[in-house]
Order: C-alpha cells, then sequence, then structure tokens
C-alpha cells in the first residue's frame, strides 16, 4: 500500500510506502496518525502548513458492505483541531484498488491556480484546471466524466473550498456520476 503525496506549491507528486505500523488502519486513525505526526497545532487551517488528507480503510477495495467509505480530514478552520469526515461512494474502492491508502495534499498554489489530480493506473499527475473556476460540482462532474470517461470517481471541493469557506463540504460521485455524496462537519 501506498501513500500519494501532492506538493501543490511546487507540482511535486510522490508516492511513499505505506509505514508498516499504520497498514492495519485507515480512515480516520490514519488521518490522525498523519496529521499528529506532521502538522503543528499552531498550523493555519487555511494556510500551506495544514495538510488535506484523503484516507481509505484496510478493507475498501474488497467490494464487503459498509468497508468502502472515504474519509477527509485536516486541521478544522472551524474547530481548530484535527476533524474528519467521511463519506460513501466508489472513489475509496477505487483508490484502495489502485493500492493508495492515503493522498495528501500539502502547501499551497502558486497564484491561487486551481489543479485537478488525476489518479490512473499508471500514474499520478496535476492538471491546470482554471477553467473549471467558479464551477458547481454537478457541472463539473459531467465536464470531467466527458473528459476522462464516465468510469470515473469526482472528489470535488465545488465554489465553496474553491473561495476557502469555512464550512466548504468535500463532494463524492455516486455510482451514478453525480457528486451527491458529501464529507461535512468540520
Amino acid at each position: 500500500m501506498k501513500i500519494l503525496r501532492v506538493d501543490i506549491a511546487n507540482g511535486r507528486i510522490t508516492f511513499e510506502n505505506l509505514r508498516e505500523e499504520w497498514k492495519p488502519i485507515g480512515g480516520s486513525a490514519l488521518i490522525a496518525k498523519i496529521m499528529n505526526k506532521e502538522v503543528h497545532p499552531g498550523a493555519d487551517p487555511l494556510g500551506p502548513e495544514n495538510l488535506f488528507i484523503i484516507a481509505v480503510g484496510p478493507l475498501a477495495g474488497t467490494g464487503a458492505p459498509q468497508l468502502g467509505r472515504i474519509s477527509v480530514g485536516a486541521k478544522s478552520p472551524l474547530t481548530l483541531g484535527i476533524k474528519e469526515a467521511n463519506s460513501g461512494g466508489p472513489a475509496g474502492q477505487i483508490l484502495d484498488r489502485l493500492g493508495i491508502r492515503a493522498v495528501i495534499v500539502q502547501g499551497s498554489p502558486r497564484n491561487h491556480r486551481l489543479y485537478c489530480l488525476h489518479i490512473s493506473k499508471d500514474k499520478a499527475v496535476l492538471i491546470p484546471a482554471d477553467q473549471y473556476r467558479g464551477m458547481k460540482n454537478y457541472e463539473l462532474a459531467d465536464r470531467l466524466r466527458k473528459q476522462y470517461g464516465e468510469k470515473i470517481s469526482v472528489i470535488c471541493t465545488g465554489i465553496a473550498g474553491e473561495r476557502q469557506y469555512k464550512g466548504a463540504s468535500v463532494s463524492f460521485t455516486d455510482i451514478f456520476g453525480d457528486p451527491s455524496r458529501n464529507a461535512a462537519r468540520g
């Protein structure tokens, strides 16, 4: 299993082996371990020293009922503590089948640019996405499906995340391709 680390400030993407002691955990527990290890308690929740983490459980890709959930975590701009929220949808199963237990996004993009992280079986790449600025989640998911195919899963924050609203949520597409599954509250 791997951790996909995205340094969005420098456009660098690396894969790391999942630490041996973290192999039996996932989701909120893995997010807490990473946050406690890598984020200073005084970090600005909306600043470049915070991390944005997406994590799945060790059995997410098995198809077993209720185990394909996906967690999102960071230092919360609302509570200033570590916060995790989770959701359903196929994204967790897809990440696990790609051998990815967590995606860690660090840093801030230069000049407030927007990026799309495209993850496939063979690679992960950051693609400039300023053309999607101001787009609502349903329109964005439709556009991305037209560009990359119907069998993709989209994880997005929409306009609220783009504008760094403290109450923004993370949306995940469902089995029909609609971004109707949300990780929020925190």
